[in-house]
């Protein structure tokens, strides 16, 4: 058996470029954390929360993947054929549509500090997965975007405020994604390519879990 070239190139989603473009099933690990960022808030709304999902779904899922394919369209090119053009198109527009709703959410809820994350990851929804600076596709980059910063930002908008609990949690889920980053990077390039790929799952289910209990203990406190 051959290491996978990438670990979610992986039925149904490998059978369609737009499918594939959600990056399932690891989206999932994002949004499981940024459930887990407004779940420990003291104060908790499902429609901050519904506002907060569309919001990272738009912008980091949709958007800045789409941009990734429509960008690296030689590393994809073997797979999908790939309508360049329309990608980065709905790629920028979901991005602007993601920092909209952040921005509609700031004003709406009285919390104008949320718009600087809005603006830190508008930009890098489209600076990362373009390359357009050393720093902004790097491992630091990535752990801030895609693991502190949404958690944190989660947080603030669910509580209004950041407390050290907020802070702990949003550092522990930058620090993991570079993990579960680095760990995709394996799969295809180390020889123990097969542990890397358990470790990976192991990692996904196990965030996808504090998710969904994490938001139950919102529906069902106890």
């Amino acid at each position: 058996m051959d290491p996978p070239v990438e670990p979610d190139l992986q039925r149904p989603w490998s059978k369609n470029v737009w499918l594939y473009g959600l990056r399932v099933p690891f989206s999932l690990v994002f949004l499981g954390w940024i459930t887990l960022g407004q779940a420990i808030s003291p104060r908790f709304s499902f429609v901050i929360y519904a506002y907060i999902l569309l919001a990272a779904f738009l912008g980091l899922v949709v958007g800045a993947h789409y941009i990734d394919i429509a960008t690296s369209v030689n590393k994809f090119a073997p797979y999908f054929s790939i309508p360049k053009r329309g990608m980065l198109g709905v790629g920028i527009a979901s991005v602007l549509a993601g920092i909209l709703v952040g921005v509609y959410l700031a004003l709406r809820w009285s919390i104008p500090f949320f718009l600087l994350f809005v603006a830190v990851e508008g930009v890098e929804a489209i600076a990362y997965p373009r390359e357009i600076a050393k720093f902004a596709h790097s491992y630091t980059a990535f752990g801030l975007t895609w693991g502190a910063l949404p958690v944190l930002a989660s947080y603030y908008a669910q509580a209004g405020t950041i407390r050290l609990i907020g802070l702990a949690v949003s550092a522990f889920v930058g620090i993991s994604v570079v993990m579960m980053h680095h760990l995709a990077i394996m799969t295809r390039e180390s020889p123990d390519w097969k542990n890397a790929v358990y470790l990976l799952n192991l990692y996904r289910y196990s965030v996808y879990a504090v998710g969904a209990i994490s938001l139950l203990s919102r529906v069902f406190p106890l």
